[in-house]
């Protein structure tokens, strides 16, 4: 298998990680621009965006959430959706809003005004960060040890990348457990080999 991605990209990162808790750590990686439109990228997706895997029968899967979900039917055990999947579940889709919105927010820069931050939907996009990390700290996902769930993955994905997109934002919330959970896994061997890097 091969994993193209971006290094920066939260939705790589989430892949990536599922991919090395389910045994693939050490999968061939590829890194590509997806704003250059990379011939292997564009092969694999026509929309141009990263994570692409390609499994080992050659087939091209696209979305993070398609790659986890393809993981947990190929291989169920450790199942990436925890003890209680329907809160695994909405606690990753609640992360997984916190990072369309910052990943947006940075597109809205580049394409239209870099003052995009402060437009009506700027602004919006930032309510839904703000809002989502938010929900996420009042009812945080758990981890013992083992293998993290999908809510625990999205939930420190969309917290590092909004921290590292947006370093000393003002309207950042204090977030005493979501920030503990991060610095725990931090330390995990796939949160810390993929985290972001510009």
């Amino acid at each position: 298998m091969q994993l193209l991605l971006n290094t920066t990209s939260p939705y790589a990162r989430i892949a990536r990680i599922a991919l090395a808790e389910k045994g693939h750590a050490n999968i061939g990686t590829t890194v590509v621009d997806p704003w250059a439109d990379a011939p292997p990228l564009l092969e694999a997706n026509a929309a141009a965006r990263v994570p692409a895997l390609l499994t080992d029968e050659g087939r091209p899967l696209t979305e993070s959430l398609l790659i986890v979900l393809w993981l947990e039917n190929r291989k169920p055990q450790p199942s990436l959706l925890g003890n209680d999947p329907t809160g695994t579940i909405s606690r990753a889709g609640i992360a997984m809003g916190v990072i369309d919105a910052a990943v947006h927010t940075l597109i809205g820069r580049k394409v239209t005004d870099p003052a995009f931050d402060e437009s009506p939907v700027g602004l919006r996009r930032r309510r839904t960060m703000v809002q989502g990390l938010l929900r996420l700290e009042a009812d945080p996902p758990s981890y013992d040890a083992g293998t993290p769930d999908l809510s625990v993955i999205a939930s420190v994905v969309a917290l590092d990348y909004v921290r590292f997109r947006f370093p000393n934002a003002a309207w950042m919330p204090e977030l005493p457990k979501l920030s503990s959970l991060a610095a725990r896994m931090g330390s995990h061997a796939s949160f810390e080999t993929s985290f972001p890097r510009a």
